[in-house]
């Protein structure tokens, strides 16, 4: 361990001297970090923004680079074959390795899904991007020789069997991404999917080229700070799913009235293909099957992934007759902390006593909170995306109430605005990425839903220098780098935004890590190990950036994390133990693998981040 250099150690005691009150309330830690705040971008695989970087002389990176796959210039390398995509055949029956029959010739063409008309905020809906029409690779493949960086793509499928017939649970073969996307897309259970039309194309094997000119901010960080070449979304899947397994190691379970229950048939998934169909999923989709009984080897799907685990020797981690939710569906709460329905047409899961990260600090006593953008009527009222929505708003209430379209707009206050504000959430506010809104004890009880709050606050917090130890931050959704309706230049500038107001606190810098990543790697594609872990997961690599006084510098670490290593990492150092007893939280650190830094040598073994930070010799351990 780096000794602590003298200059900086001053600066900290200097700094927290201005702090005698903060200092004299605040948790004791295990290192230098008082505050921790972790940033929550969406759907990016570590290959997709970090693909082409070269690392400093002296250190190694795992990526398309490095593995000879394309060159800096993003052209295709002498290993490009090892990332061609290939056309499988379907069985009958769910199946994790399908017999291959050839490379594709040249990936689909990849679709305008999940992109948005900024004049109608309406989708275009699943048709060909006329952009990528002169798209020949039927492999991996540079986005912005087709497309500008700062525009939006379409939107991979990303869901759970999906990715683990993708990636055969471990990824060691790299062939079926485009493959399983293209035959079974988001699942015939959402709108305009079906077998003849699945709505993907071959937009999940592009990557961004940090050599000419892509992601500058993104490759800054990396030259600057810490950067996880080996960091996992916590399970196989999409947005909610990660997002609760963030706040709890864990995944969300079927239960009314506290017991164990058989949810509705039809949001029961069954990737078994349909008949006459090569891949198509019997019941999946976001208005269909999402939860798994895994304990059972009868379900459909189960038993190919559980024989991967027995293979390994994994526990499945899955509890008799529970289903777990595996792919998205809404919070049983509002922000008001009002119930949602519960039924077979309404796709919310039911109210959670999966213990919290929030439940386990306040406990401690650590101050704690969970900003999601688009909580405060602020953040909406605030967003360059407000007038447009308050026009069209304006434009309804007119005709309603039968007024002329030119009566003024402040003839309709305060109503108007409070409509649009009302209206304009749901573009901005993401439901799902607000785990800790689905916990029975957290909304019921008003001090600890009282750490449920928006970005106005996170903001207002941090120029008072009253901001909590830990604090969660989400975007508002079209500033989180979600293919689609956001992209990946978007969250650069909000993380650019967010790093120069902590910066600007000298103070509250002094003692701050700040942890970037995001849910989930949004079905893009990905050449990194995955660890078998549970029936859940790991998940794909994507990206995590620590950014802090205490942060090595300019250094890739290849540590195996994953989203539960930030729990470890807040559990040590406000000393807390784990979440409960399943909890991915309760799994060692690894041991390293002399052969393959990737793969632990104690397998199941997830890092606490300690290896991305230097800290003084007296808080190393």
């Amino acid at each position: 361990m780096k000794s602590f250099p003298f200059a900086l150690r001053a600066t900290v005691i200097a700094a927290l001297a201005t702090l005698p009150a903060l200092a004299a309330t605040a948790a004791p830690t295990t290192t230098p970090i008082k505050h921790l705040i972790v940033v929550i971008g969406e759907n990016v695989t570590f290959d997709t923004l970090y693909g082409t970087y070269v690392p400093p002389r002296g250190q190694s990176i795992y990526n398309l680079v490095s593995q000879g796959i394309v060159k800096p210039d993003g052209t295709p390398a002498a290993n490009y074959a090892k990332a061609v995509q290939s056309a499988a055949n379907g069985s009958g029956q769910y199946a994790l390795n399908p017999q291959r029959v050839a490379p594709l010739a040249k990936l689909p063409q990849p679709t305008m899904i999940g992109l948005y008309n900024p004049s109608t905020l309406q989708p275009y809906g699943a048709i060909p991007d006329p952009r990528f029409a002169a798209l020949t690779a039927n492999g991996p493949f540079q986005i912005t020789k087709f497309a500008s960086y700062n525009t939006g793509v379409g939107d991979p499928v990303h869901r759970f069997f999906q990715m683990w017939q993708q990636t055969g649970g471990s990824n060691e073969k790299l062939d079926l991404f485009a493959w399983v996307a293209s035959t079974v897309g988001q699942g015939g259970a959402t709108d305009g999917v079906t077998a003849a039309s699945t709505g993907q194309g071959g937009e999940l094997m592009g990557f961004f080229n940090m050599n000419q000119g892509d992601a500058p901010y993104f490759k800054q960080l990396a030259q600057n700070w810490a950067l996880s070449d080996n960091y996992h979304q916590f399970i196989m899947g999409g947005t909610g799913a990660n997002f609760f397994g963030i706040a709890t190691g864990d995944a969300a379970v079927y239960k009314l009235n506290g017991q164990l229950a058989v949810p509705p048939a039809n949001q029961i998934e069954n990737p078994d293909p349909q008949a006459q169909t090569a891949n198509f999923y019997t019941n999946d989709g976001y208005a269909g099957g999402s939860y798994v009984n895994c304990a059972d080897l009868g379900q459909p799907g189960v038993a190919a992934v559980r024989a991967v685990l027995d293979a390994t020797g994994r526990a499945h981690n899955c509890e008799s007759g529970a289903y777990y939710l595996v792919n998205n569906y809404e919070p049983p709460y509002d922000i008001n902390g009002n119930a949602k329905t519960l039924g077979a047409t309404t796709y919310v899961y039911p109210p959670q006593t999966v213990p919290t990260i929030g439940e386990a600090l306040s406990a401690r006593g650590v101050s704690w909170s969970w900003y999601t953008g688009g909580r405060d009527d602020a953040d909406v009222s605030s967003d360059a995306l407000f007038p447009t929505i308050k026009a069209q708003v304006a434009a309804a209430m007119k005709t309603q109430l039968g007024l002329p379209q030119s009566t003024p707009d402040a003839a309709l206050e305060p109503a108007l605005t409070a409509l649009a504000i009302k209206t304009g959430r749901p573009y901005l506010y993401n439901s799902i990425g607000d785990p800790h809104n689905a916990s029975a004890n957290v909304v019921g009880t008003p001090a600890l839903k009282a750490n449920l709050k928006g970005l106005n606050s996170f903001y207002s917090a941090v120029a008072a220098g009253t901001l909590p130890e830990v604090s969660y931050v989400v975007p508002k959704n079209l500033d989180s780098g979600h293919p689609g309706y956001s992209a990946p230049a978007r969250y650069e500038g909000f993380l650019q935004d967010l790093i120069t107001k902590v910066q600007a606190n000298p103070a509250l810098w002094a003692d701050t890590a700040i942890v970037i990543t995001t849910d989930e790697g949004g079905g893009y594609f990905d050449s990194g190990y995955i660890q078998n872990l549970d029936f859940f997961g790991d998940g794909p690599r994507i990206p995590l950036i620590v950014v802090s006084p205490y942060a090595k510098r300019n250094f890739v670490d290849h540590t195996y994390n994953d989203h539960s290593s930030v729990l470890k990492f807040i559990e040590r150092n406000w000393s807390l133990p784990p979440l409960s007893a399943r909890s991915r939280d309760n799994l060692p650190n690894p041991v390293r693998d002399l052969n393959n830094p990737y793969r632990p040598a104690n397998q199941p073994a997830i890092g606490d981040l300690s290896t991305l930070f230097n800290f003084p010799a007296a808080a190393a351990r």
